[in-house]
């Protein structure tokens, strides 16, 4: 322990924890690592902590048992404002401070964490990671140190945010020790070179492989000097701001843009999209974030206390006939609710533009609307855009972009990652909707379809089995 008298246990109730609240609720405790950073400041994961009503920290022992445990109530720690439990390494760090201080032994200490203009830009720096992980699914929760590297931004591509986190691989997976398991998130990595922090370990990428996902501590020290000066970004948009926007959730094992990508991932696990209301009963959103699906949920007056869920089947969407996945064209389909909406200040609905609108103008701005992820957190915005002419677009797109159908425009990327897919495009001449956004591609161009060649399908009336089209 004198080799690692800076390592704390973390024990939390999980039915509590925001990270687990939907899959365990048994009476049972969670187990996390930490680091001591003094005699009363403690730094661990969010996802360690957030929810809990009261956490036990353990100090000075080599195997976290549940004994000559701490007792921390919520009042005493903080964990980043900005963390998000369903995006897997957003700001997951907290703080805890300790009422009483710590006694500093041969087996309880400190650490320290490096400089704010520490670089982590070295891929040959060998970094130490510790942790109370279990070992092949079983206990006891015995203290281990393993040696790492990182992996270089070429190897990381799919980490979720590479500014923000941060891979390693450790060693043999096969040699029993050398792995990041379950048990080591929120436990320190440390350079071999100084002896600081240099990292929290967030995640681990399976239990094969010997890799896991470290955030770089240089990011954090703000938080980490004083919780409280680190202040929560504010919703962009206000509920009657967003009143004509709903949510699609859908389970992407049953979509046939999706269901080969996410064929791998838990059964529960959900994309969501962005919707538009017509009217009580109509709700317009692209076909490929809802074609093959047997059901969806739509969610309205989704940012008050009053957020509501409302499940749809297969009978209640119609897809443009002409749809076809891969393709772009006709990239439209409509919900119809069998019980109506009951409007209010922050439920609503928003004109559409007349058939004769033509998007001709590349100086007019227009203001798209959806759900988009800045600094780790998904979040209800709206931002300005003007769009490209064809020949434009098509000399970025090529085949995938049809001139005739299709319109596109230019996202600025410093505003965070685009998840607007089925949002609102809207004129700021005359506040009525002028297209829907359809998707987007890696060089930040963006792809919409324009509503008015659409307007005659849109306010076709639905025809049920029993009724015969009108021609």
């Amino acid at each position: 322990m004198s080799q690692a008298k800076f390592v704390a246990g973390i024990y939390a109730p999980t039915r509590y924890l925001y990270a687990f609240k939907d899959k365990l609720t048994e009476e049972m405790l969670s187990t996390c690592t930490a680091f001591i950073l003094s005699k009363t400041e403690i730094i661990t994961n969010a996802h360690c902590v957030a929810g809990a009503p009261y956490i036990y920290v353990v100090v000075g022992t080599k195997v976290a048992l549940e004994k000559n445990l701490i007792k921390v109530e919520k009042v005493r720690f903080a964990y980043h404002p900005l963390y998000n439990e369903s995006i897997v390494g957003a700001f997951d760090i907290a703080k805890i401070t300790l009422e009483k201080p710590l006694e500093f032994s041969d087996t309880v200490g400190s650490i320290r964490v490096v400089d704010k203009d520490y670089k982590l830009n070295n891929s040959s720096e060998v970094v130490t990671v510790y942790g109370y992980g279990v070992l092949n699914s079983i206990g006891p929760l015995k203290l281990r140190r393993c040696d790492a590297k990182y992996i270089s931004d070429v190897n990381r591509a799919d980490t979720f945010n590479p500014v923000q986190t941060l891979y390693f691989t450790t060693g043999d997976s096969k040699k029993d020790g050398e792995i990041i398991t379950p048990g080591d998130s929120g436990g320190p990595v440390v350079s071999k070179t100084n002896g600081k922090i240099v990292g929290i370990t967030t995640s681990i990428n399976g239990t094969t492989g010997g890799r896991g996902m470290f955030l770089p501590i240089t990011l954090f020290l703000d938080f980490i000097r004083n919780p409280k000066r680190v202040k929560p970004l504010p919703t962009s948009l206000t509920p009657n701001e967003a009143k004509f926007i709903a949510s699609i959730r859908v389970f992407p094992k049953f979509l046939t843009a999706y269901n080969k990508d996410f064929a791998d991932y838990d059964e529960n696990f959900q994309l969501q999209f962005n919707g538009i209301i017509l009217s009580e009963t109509e709700i317009l959103t692209c076909a490929h974030q809802v074609h093959g699906a047997p059901y969806v949920y739509v969610i309205v007056n989704k940012l008050t206390s009053n957020e509501k869920t409302i499940r749809v089947t297969k009978s209640q969407i119609k897809i443009h006939e002409k749809y076809a996945f891969p393709g772009l064209t006709f990239n439209i389909a409509k919900i119809t609710l069998k019980n109506p909406l009951e409007f209010n200040d922050n439920v609503g609905s928003i004109d559409l533009v007349d058939k004769d609108y033509k998007l001709n103008d590349p100086s007019e701005m227009v203001t798209v609307y959806g759900d988009m992820i800045l600094h780790g957190t998904m979040r209800m915005r709206r931002y300005d855009v003007k769009y490209l002419d064809g020949a434009k677009c098509k000399s970025k797109l090529g085949d995938l972009f049809d001139a005739n159908r299709l319109m596109c425009y230019t996202f600025d990327e410093s505003m965070g990652d685009l998840c607007a897919f089925g949002g609102p495009m809207i004129s700021k001449k005359n506040n009525k909707i002028v297209g829907m956004t359809i998707t987007g591609i890696p060089d930040a161009t963006v792809i919409f379809q324009p509503i008015a060649p659409l307007l005659d399908w849109i306010q076709e009336p639905r025809v049920g089995r029993n009724q015969k089209r009108r021609i």
